[in-house]
């Protein structure tokens, strides 16, 4: 049984409005939003189809703004979280010798936010990304621009000035879209492999800390 494809055509068209929107709720609510300045690091590598041989894990940065707002007044510890990030993720790979690749991308996570207790919440969603630059010669005109994950993350001391969060990204759209080819020049097959997966950890400053509420 085949894999549910997603349609990648419509990732820069999904990017774009949830990007629009970001900017919107970010630069556009009330100074008395709970706005805070994320910076962290990241621990990334990539899955293959294909089994590529010889891959290792590096480290990144991964920095932005946030805001979160509560649409349900009644319900104070389901909240959503908005952001909009620059985060840089890749993977090594030792061909005899070690090369590092390294992709840079605008990130705009589209979370729920729940608190079980007061200062510890979970989160989960969405993380629509696009790469802006790449160390890998002509890697724009190689790899795809857009890249779409799952996210499940953790914070501790949520709520406070100072609060540390952690996430794993899980991509779920393929990175690189090619032709296999047989030993004759033959044309088998299109290939769509290599996909992002990403630790992320860090601290969250807060510089508005008052709720916001979506009223009635």
């Amino acid at each position: 049984m085949s894999k549910p494809k997603i349609n990648t055509h419509l990732l820069p068209l999904v990017f774009q409005t949830v990007f629009i929107i970001s900017l919107v709720l970010i630069f556009g609510i009330k100074s008395n939003a709970q706005i805070a300045i994320t910076a962290g690091g990241n621990y990334s590598n990539i899955r293959s189809n294909l089994s590529l041989e010889n891959t290792k894990p590096i480290t990144g940065y991964n920095f932005g703004i946030s805001v979160q707002y509560y649409p349900f007044k009644q319900i104070e510890n389901v909240s959503f979280i908005n952001e909009l990030n620059f985060s840089q993720k890749g993977y090594q790979q030792d061909l005899g010798e070690n090369f590092t690749f390294r992709f840079n991308y605008l990130a705009v996570p589209v979370l729920i936010n729940y608190s079980p207790l007061k200062h510890f919440s979970v989160q989960g969603g969405v993380e629509m990304s696009k790469l802006i630059s790449t160390n890998v010669e002509q890697g724009k005109k190689t790899y795809n621009h857009f890249d779409l994950g799952l996210v499940l993350g953790l914070s501790a001391f949520a709520g406070r000035s100072v609060s540390f969060y952690s996430r794993v990204t899980y991509g779920l759209t393929p990175m690189l879209d090619y032709y296999a080819i047989d030993e004759m020049g033959n044309f088998t097959g299109e290939i769509h492999d290599l996909k992002n997966i990403c630790l992320s950890i860090g601290i969250k400053f807060a510089i508005s800390n008052e709720k916001i509420h979506f009223h009635h």
